[in-house]
């Protein structure tokens, strides 16, 4: 199932869309409604949408506004407004589609049919780089407690020692990799898809744009959210949300 939101603010276009999409798409689940973009963009953290609904022309902040403020966009994203003109600029951020308002109901099940075939080749892309990373382990035969990541890149795999990986930073479509000699590695993906490859290590998200390695965090600074110091020396903010999760994972 895919947890969708939709904002817009526009009362009437929020709730009709949220209607149409239930009852003509039922492999999507429209967890939330949003009339304003800014309280949207408090709870993103909290609901971890897989698609997102989003209005353009929107009074204080604007639909492309709000994606820059998301920081990593770790969800597809479905542009609905009544302008044609900010179809190019739309495209240039990799929406998943465009529709323009009133949305047609055919036109929706389209852009479902390109989100199912999205879904399905990063699904495929998912389970090869499993099988990449267990071939990898196999053939050197590492001991316990040692692991390598297989981690896509411009020109192929890259196979990254996550005990020298001291953060990661989301970059939109990308991941930094942090080393402990100061090397970066940019891999193509999503901090949440890097997220769920780091899963069985000991890293934590403790913001939308980070996640750290739990072994090379040197201090906490409290705060509202905190700040985590790293053994490089660099400082990362902890977000207000994921401030309890962090703290019991540290202490337990």
């Amino acid at each position: 199932m895919t947890r969708a939101i939709i904002i817009d603010d526009e009362e009437i276009s929020l709730q009709a869309l949220g209607e149409k999409i239930r009852g003509h798409c039922p492999e999507v689940q429209v967890v939330k409604l949003f009339s304003k973009p800014e309280q949207a963009l408090q709870e993103m953290n909290e609901l971890k949408p897989d698609l997102v609904f989003l209005d353009i022309e929107m009074p204080k902040m604007n639909g492309f506004t709000f994606l820059r403020d998301c920081g990593t966009i770790d969800f597809e994203v479905i542009f609905t407004t009544a302008y044609s003109e900010y179809a190019i600029e739309a495209l240039r951020i990799s929406a998943l589609d465009f529709l323009q308002k009133p949305i047609d109901v055919g036109e929706l099940k389209a852009s479902m049919g390109r989100l199912q075939q999205r879904q399905k080749n990063k699904a495929s892309y998912h389970r090869f780089i499993e099988q990449q990373v267990q071939l990898f382990a196999q053939h050197h035969q590492e001991p316990a407690g040692t692991g390598k990541i297989a981690v896509p890149v411009i020109n192929g795999l890259k196979f990254v020692d996550v005990n020298k990986v001291i953060k990661v930073r989301g970059d939109n479509v990308y991941s930094v990799f942090y080393l402990v000699d100061g090397k970066k590695e940019v891999a193509s993906l999503t901090l949440k898809e890097t997220e769920v490859l780091l899963g069985r290590y000991n890293f934590f998200r403790v913001h939308k744009s980070f996640i750290v390695n739990l072994n090379y965090i040197v201090s906490y600074i409290k705060g509202e959210g905190g700040i985590v110091v790293m053994s490089d020396g660099s400082e990362v903010e902890v977000s207000r949300r994921n401030k309890t999760d962090f703290l019991k994972k540290m202490t337990s």
